[in-house]
């Protein structure tokens, strides 16, 4: 994938992460539970998933990462959700689709398929349904970037948490990062999206540390992106990482700094932000500036509903 060619080259550049969210709070079915809870929690869960249907916030998504220009975008929960095997929304393609129409398109750079997931739900006037979820990391390139990607890989991280899942199974939770080899004028980094574990602390460091050892192997500058689920105290990233929002001079943690915490519905009014969990972490690179997005009322959609239950985090580097 080439860039365009002209004086941009060497140019500054923006990077981000955005968790797009993938509708529910599947917590509600994971862990051990009685027939009637999953029942109960089911009903929940599919109310959550019609009431956040991502074309209802898709727009809103798009407008803010066209608005911020961003050349490169590491996005998590990335999913597509079918009932009775048919698809009901194609996160990736829906928000191609609206960044197109929002005069800003984006290329699929790299994608690495991570969680998946099915189970019975009963919906009133059609008996039962069968879900099924499957999620990815992706990296999306700016098509008119002049960052160009030459290269990219992807993986899974070998620690996976395995939870009881509806009250008699087990769900593997499977979580991954993916790469993408870029230059910029003559000058190359890496840009790495990733989502580490959220339901134990264990498993998240052993997949951070995978990812640190992994990054080990290229000698180059980085870019590091993703929901990390954990607050800047437990994160542990080695020292030769640097924290783009506090090099921003941001305070580090607080309501002011938080990317997580939107209602599961995502219909709430004020902002319910409050856990610093995603991140840009940069290694051998410049950090000119770092801002949320998706964070202020004027970002909700025209149905009123919060972009995600993150917000967007969109940082300026230079080499």
């Amino acid at each position: 994938m080439t860039a365009d060619p002209g004086p941009s080259d060497g140019a500054p550049f923006r990077v981000a992460t955005y968790n797009l969210y993938l509708g529910a709070d599947l917590s509600l079915v994971l862990g051990g539970q009685g027939p009637d809870e999953i029942r109960e929690h089911l009903g929940e869960v599919l109310r959550q998933i019609e009431a956040t249907a991502f074309p209802k916030r898709v727009d809103a998504l798009a407008a803010l990462i066209a608005r911020e220009r961003v050349d490169l975008l590491g996005l998590q929960e990335v999913c597509t959700w079918s009932a009775d095997g048919d698809t009901l929304w194609n996160f990736q393609a829906d928000l191609l689709a609206a960044l197109d129409a929002a005069g800003e398109p984006y290329d699929l750079v790299v994608e690495q398929s991570t969680f998946k997931g099915a189970g019975e739900v009963a919906v009133d006037g059609r008996g039962t349904v069968r879900l099924y979820l499957a999620g990815s990391n992706v990296v999306l390139r700016r098509r008119a970037s002049h960052v160009a990607v030459v290269r990219t890989d992807s993986g899974l991280f070998e620690e996976a948490l395995t939870l009881p899942a509806l009250g008699d199974g087990e769900v593997s939770i499977t979580r991954g990062w993916c790469r993408a080899d870029c230059v910029v004028g003559e000058q190359r980094f890496d840009f790495v999206n990733t989502h580490t574990e959220a339901h134990d602390q264990r498993s998240r460091e052993g997949q951070r540390d995978e990812l640190v050892a992994a990054l080990s192997d290229h000698a180059v500058p980085v870019a590091l992106v993703g929901d990390f689920n954990s607050r800047p105290h437990e994160v542990g990233m080695p020292g030769q990482f640097v924290d783009a929002w506090v090099a921003a001079g941001h305070v580090a943690d607080g309501p002011e700094a938080g990317t997580y915490g939107q209602q599961a519905d995502l219909a709430n009014v004020e902002s319910t932000l409050h856990e610093r969990i995603d991140y840009v972490w940069v290694r051998d690179l410049t950090v000119l500036g770092c801002r949320r997005i998706g964070d202020l009322p004027d970002d909700r959609s025209d149905a009123g509903l919060w972009p995600s239950d993150h917000a967007g985090v969109v940082a300026e580097l230079e080499m």
